[in-house]
């Protein structure tokens, strides 16, 4: 290690360097001041209703609250007294901000020990005769008040009528015709505002986060995590530090640190954050974080280590341990099929020289998926997330993030809703770096777009751009994906004789050269990609429909859609999924699914059909086994199976409560929706699909959307009052969707609907299928993208065609 030196810094403790990257300050003896930033803000305040009502001098006394400020009433520290010249502030309201702020820094200085010893050398230790109080002279520019600025002298008086009580005097003055003669009063200048941040509310902020810890350890969990929401004020405060914007604040503590959280009083850990924060405050220690470092503050007992992870956007405290970092092997270890691929055992394939575009969930059996890429040594990989509900484990985004940009990028949709709360959705910031995307961001957040079409849109953009920087440096992409969002959207185009500069066009890709766009796509097409894969039935069926109109497909297509692992061993674990989803979802808001009546739709399909199973064999209650359902298949119709929708009778749709879809397609149209909501029995409705995307429910997400945005919204005829609100676990406050509240004051009917995950897949709220249940799928996703790569290298390829495992290919593309 090269030899560091100790840094200074504003609170007083040095920066100790331990190891590479490893930094410790000693915090245990930092005494902290609650309330600093209410009483600057107290004194702004005076000062400004002064400035508007008095004509003279600014002059006035203010006794400091001890439920607020108790710690400078027990230095006896009673009063503060302010005095300024008339006419010293006088365009005040022109730089009042910049005054306060200046203000935060003279009180703060009461934290920063080395200066704080200096006005007040008693209550730090220091003999009174030998070193007796120093008054603080703080110089500030600010060309309103004088054009070579003013200062703000803070003294420290003896009471004139309590022996050993102070009070502090504020002297606001200009530098150059001041009332004081400062060479006759003993001062420090102290003019480092700029090695410190104050945090503004930090006691405040403090106290909200060491809440959300203890409530988290009482629920027995040793992580809590702070997003960066519209509105949190911690975040806006860190943004002034050399941190910077962050998205996340996490805290981490093991089994120990939680008992003892849960045995002391608040107070404890509300101190030790309170001296974090003040630690963040000081740019030297800000800036060896922002660097790269960690750094080990040590308080009492206690150690906390501080970095930052994720693209430098997440801020980690980690107390008494180090977090334990995992990369995607972790995950390849609990896959054994899939890590024997990765290990190149039973085959020689590879993605060498071959670049990979996939599109998939963000699961850990994908973050597995990802790892055998690389260690296939695939050229680059991007990947576009498809993410509906729930919430990403923080560590897989510590994971991904860790990964070297230089050959993967990744991206993905977070969910929004308008002012009027209408949910659309945009880019998400959670993924790499967007920055040169920007454009593309701002069109996808002006389009509002519902979850298909923006995933589309941003897939298709992404694909489009990978493509224009391998046709210069002539080399092959293979698209992997799950849900056909951009594999039919190449086909089509391409046998349709589009242009390249028309398709550049329609996905917002922004190109000038017109060489490059009057191409035709087909020989774009044909000159980049291999070919595609595809994993579900969705995007299985929209290239078999893509086929049927076109007659053929211009890209060769491999698919696991409807091999026997994914039919009927996925199949069953989607559908155990699904319930366990409705039944947590339920739960949360006091329900129970086994009293609910339930319509199926698509009730004879793969995931359907293994619902009614488990429905009937265990989730309902033995006295309400009945089941609606609906779905083509059915050969001919009973009371309690239909065909079609349409064959459902008014009075048949009233009984029902709980509509579970998983068809792939939106059945139930606006006016039978009306007809439900008009004539239910229940008070209470539940929505919930389990098929791919936003479809299956497309129909009623529209409508509700255009009754939100009406002026006078009607049902039956009559005026309806339409509102909002989010389904918010009890427990882990996660957000599981939303829930629509009709009210019909002239009917007095008033109707609550759940939409559970906002109408994508309720799966995925939760854990979705097992990984156990996984590995024999996403294996078979690996090797048969490897087999079709291999059919390249051996300049080998199949005509452009579909091909499906187990039906016209082994599951490393072979022929059967």
């Amino acid at each position: 290690m090269t030899e560091k030196k100790q840094i200074h810094t504003s609170l007083g403790p040095v920066l100790v360097p331990v190891e590479d990257g490893l930094w410790e300050i000693d915090l245990t003896h930092l005494r902290i001041f609650f309330g600093l930033s209410i009483l600057s803000r107290t004194i702004g305040e005076e000062i400004g209703n002064q400035l508007h009502s008095l004509p003279g001098d600014l002059s006035f006394t203010y006794k400091i609250n001890p439920n607020i400020n108790h710690e400078l009433v027990d230095m006896h520290i009673q009063h503060v007294q302010v005095f300024a010249r008339a006419g010293i502030l006088k365009d005040w309201v022109l730089f009042r901000e910049q005054f306060e702020e200046n203000l935060r820094f003279v009180f703060g200085s009461f934290q920063q020990q080395s200066v704080a010893k200096k006005i007040h050398p008693e209550f730090y230790g220091e003999d009174p005769n030998r070193n007796s109080s120093v008054a603080l002279l703080f110089p500030f520019e600010a060309e309103f008040v004088h054009s070579s600025g003013y200062y703000i002298l803070m003294e420290r008086v003896s009471s004139q009528y309590r022996i050993g009580d102070f009070f502090l005097r504020i002297t606001i003055d200009t530098q150059e015709d001041g009332c004081l003669n400062l060479s006759n009063i003993k001062h420090e200048i102290i003019s480092d505002a700029h090695t410190r941040t104050y945090i503004a509310g930090a006691s405040k902020i403090s106290e909200s986060l060491s809440n959300g810890m203890i409530n988290a350890a009482q629920k027995g969990e040793t992580f809590y995590e702070e997003e960066n929401s519209h509105f949190s004020k911690v975040f806006s405060q860190i943004e002034k530090t050399p941190l910077g914007k962050l998205t996340n604040i996490n805290f981490y503590w093991e089994e120990q640190y939680r008992n003892l959280i849960l045995s002391s009083d608040p107070s404890f850990s509300l101190s030790i954050l309170k001296k974090l924060f003040l630690l963040l405050e000081d740019s030297s220690a800000s800036k060896k974080i922002k660097e790269g470092n960690t750094i080990r503050a040590i308080i009492g007992k206690v150690s906390v280590y501080v970095d930052l992870s994720r693209l430098d956007r997440v801020l980690n405290f980690s107390i008494n341990q180090k977090r334990t970092l995992l990369d995607s092997s972790f995950y390849l270890k609990r896959m054994p099929m899939l890590e024997e691929i990765a290990n190149s055992q039973g085959h020689s394939f590879n993605f060498e020289g071959v670049h990979v575009f996939l599109i998939h969930h963000i699961t850990s059996e994908i973050i597995s998926l990802i790892e055998t890429f690389r260690r296939l040594k695939v050229s680059s990989l991007d990947v576009a997330f498809v993410k509906y509900g729930g919430n990403i484990p923080p560590v897989y985004l510590d994971i991904l993030l860790d990964i070297p940009t230089e050959t993967f990028f990744m991206a993905g949709l977070e969910f929004k809703l308008t002012k009027n709360n209408t949910p659309y959705y945009g880019v998400s910031p959670l993924y790499s770096d967007f920055e040169t995307h920007s454009t593309f961001r701002h069109k996808l957040e002006d389009a509002k777009l519902g979850f298909f079409d923006a995933m589309r849109q941003l897939a298709v953009f992404l694909f489009l751009n990978k493509l224009l920087g391998l046709i210069e440096k002539n080399e092959k992409i293979i698209l992997i994906e799950d849900g056909g969002y951009v594999a039919p959207v190449l086909n089509e185009r391409a046998l349709d004789g589009r242009s390249f500069g028309d398709v550049l066009d329609e996905f917002w890709v922004e190109i000038k050269d017109r060489s490059i766009r009057e191409k035709s796509f087909a020989e774009i097409l044909k000159t980049a990609v291999i070919g595609t894969v595809e994993h579900t039935r969705n995007g299985y069926d929209r290239l078999v429909k893509v086929k049927a109109e076109r007659s053929n497909l211009f890209l060769p297509s491999f698919s696991i859609a409807i091999s026997n692992e994914k039919t009927k061993e996925e199949s069953k674990e989607v559908a155990r999924s699904i319930l366990n989803a409705l039944d947590n979802t339920l739960h949360g808001i006091g329900k129970v699914l086994s009293k609910r009546k339930v319509l199926l739709l698509g009730s004879k399909g793969n995931i359907g059909g293994f619902l009614k199973q488990y429905l009937i064999g265990g989730f309902l209650h033995e006295t309400n086994l009945d089941i609606l359902e609906v779905d083509r298949k059915f050969e001919s119709e009973t009371r309690f199976s239909k065909t079609n929708f349409a064959n459902v009778s008014d009075s048949e749709f009233a009984e029902i409560d709980l509509i579970i879809g998983v068809t792939g397609e939106s059945i139930i149209l606006p006016k039978t929706w009306e007809s439900w909501i008009l004539t239910s029995k229940h008070k209470q409705l539940y929505i919930a699909s389990g098929s791919t995307k936003t479809v299956e429910f497309s129909d009623f997400i529209k409508w509700i959307n255009e009754l939100n945005l009406s002026d006078s919204p009607k049902l039956g005829g009559e005026d309806l009052v339409i509102s909002f609100g989010r389904i918010l676990d009890p427990q882990t406050q996660m957000d599981l969707g939303s829930k629509i509240i009709f009210k019909i004051n002239k009917k007095q009917i008033e109707k609550e609907v759940f939409l559970i995950s906002d109408g994508s897949p309720v799966n995925f709220l939760f854990f979705g299928v097992p990984t156990e249940s996984m590995d024999p799928i996403i294996s078979q996703l690996a090797s048969v993208s490897l087999g079709m790569v291999n059919y390249y290298k051996s300049k080998n390829l199949p005509n452009p065609d579909l091909y499906a495992v187990d039906h016209q290919i082994n599951v490393w593309g072979k022929f059967l």
